[in-house]
């Protein structure tokens, strides 16, 4: 015959398995309802940040072409006219400062130019076109800079 230790043992055990699966069907019944009842989303806010305009030179007023910008990990060219693009495509949509950088890098086939350094500032940005959930939309600032020559 068993003894009462060993049949109190194997009842425990019964009780705790059963226990067991009331409280996993629970949790399981809960996580359900609550992914049912909200939609929330997870990701981190953000905006477009644009920088745009015009290169040229400061003795002569005239565009400067294949000059480099640089604007954190974006780079443009401007083109014959002396124009230019860079963007911040994941920036976090409050106010941001951005260094940009200016190089004439083809040696003198457009003249010598030295490089130059600047800061532009997004203070109090107003977004256009986001989506109504992380992403704010686009801003941009307009940067025409003039080159001293070498």
């Amino acid at each position: 015959m068993k003894s009462k230790v060993a049949i109190m043992n194997k009842v425990q055990i019964n009780f705790l398995k059963a226990y067991s699966k009331l409280i996993a069907g629970l949790l399981t019944i809960m996580g359900y309802a609550m992914s049912c009842d909200s939609l929330d989303e997870y990701g981190t806010p953000s905006a477009k940040f644009i920088v745009n305009g015009n290169v040229s030179s400061l003795e002569t007023n005239l565009p400067i072409k294949n000059i480099r910008v640089i604007m954190q990990t974006d780079t443009a060219f401007t083109d014959a006219a002396g124009n230019y693009q860079v963007a911040d495509k994941w920036g976090f949509p409050e106010d941001q400062s951005y260094a940009v950088r200016f190089q004439d890098i083809d040696l003198e086939a457009n003249g010598s130019y030295h490089d130059l350094d600047t800061i532009v500032e997004f203070t109090d940005p107003k977004f256009t076109d986001g989506d109504g959930d992380w992403y704010s939309g686009e801003t941009s600032k307009k940067l025409d800079v003039k080159l001293n020559p070498k």
